[in-house]
């Protein structure tokens, strides 16, 4: 998918790219849709993911997770580049009932060096849980003879 932009990745040619890692597999990930202005993502949930709660809310680390691959991968559709994450802050507003989530993320601003995105995470209720917002580095292509 080198050189793939939002123009021209489609949705089950991101989710291919996106589950090759194991850790987004286990997570059921499948894009919902793609621009170069926002990723919508669907998770699929798993009783692995409760908290251990009689309500089975599920873990703050899932919905943190989420929320950075999410603003990860809609910097990768708006910038054809990988983007490894340098920081994230992540904000729980309220607990995710069991069942499927949908991640919403947007690129914030797109830089030569470091990029900005955020995400939230919508549970089965239509309701907003978490909320986060990252800086990632951003490769430039090198060009020949640097």
């Amino acid at each position: 998918m080198t050189g793939a932009t939002a123009a021209t990745v489609t949705p089950a040619a991101l989710t291919e790219r996106i589950n090759a890692a194991p850790l987004h597999r286990w997570l059921g990930l499948e894009v919902v849709e793609v621009s170069a202005a926002e990723l919508r993502l669907r998770a699929t949930w798993r009783p692995e993911w409760s908290n251990g709660t009689e309500a089975q809310v599920t873990h703050g680390g899932i919905l943190a997770t989420l929320l950075d691959l999410a603003a990860d991968w809609c910097l990768f559709a708006a910038q054809a580049a990988v983007a490894p994450t340098l920081d994230f802050t992540t904000h729980f507003l309220r607990a995710a009932v069991p069942g499927d989530l949908d991640v919403v993320a947007r690129p914030v601003k797109l830089g030569r060096a470091v990029s900005v995105a955020e995400a939230e995470v919508i549970d089965a209720r239509g309701k907003t849980v978490a909320t986060g917002r990252g800086s990632y580095a951003v490769f430039a292509t090198s060009t020949p003879g640097e």
